[in-house]
């Protein structure tokens, strides 16, 4: 995560901190086994020239029932990292966009790092946006917070 703070506080791309991660970060009892960061479609094209050696899939449009996103994967020291510019998720028939998210993130410090992370409220939204099964006891958690 350190390298990924350093590469990005320099940079004017917006991001936060997703998923399982930013469920830890936020005091969640959740194993993270991977760092998920929303950005803008700028942002996500950014970040893969940053991490351009630490590519596993460039950035590139990818959709699925239930999500679209400029979506790119690294690896870095072992860690998987997915970058998901202009996320959406379907809900029905329409999209929702979560850019904003990115207009004021939650800031968690962390070993002297400062994250934006996405909230607890907004994660839960999408968990139960998804309905998917592997969700469901991150729902669980999160909702015992509340």
């Amino acid at each position: 995560m350190r390298l990924l703070c350093k590469s990005l506080e320099t940079s004017d791309v917006r991001w936060v901190v997703a998923g399982s991660l930013s469920l830890a970060l936020q005091g969640v009892n959740v194993v993270p086994h991977d760092i998920d960061l929303l950005t803008d479609r700028q942002g996500a094209f950014r970040i893969n020239a940053m991490l351009k050696k630490y590519e596993k899939k460039a950035v590139d449009y990818a959709e699925t029932d239930k999500v679209s996103s400029f979506f790119g994967i690294f690896e870095i020291q072992g860690v998987k990292v997915e970058v998901m510019g202009d996320y959406r998720e379907r809900q029905g028939t329409k999209w929702v966009n979560l850019s904003k998210r990115l207009a004021n993130p939650k800031i968690i410090e962390v070993d002297g790092m400062r994250l934006p992370v996405s909230s607890l409220e907004d994660q839960l939204m999408s968990y139960r946006r998804l309905k998917r099964p592997k969700d469901a006891e991150k729902i669980r958690k999160i909702s015992q917070r509340s």
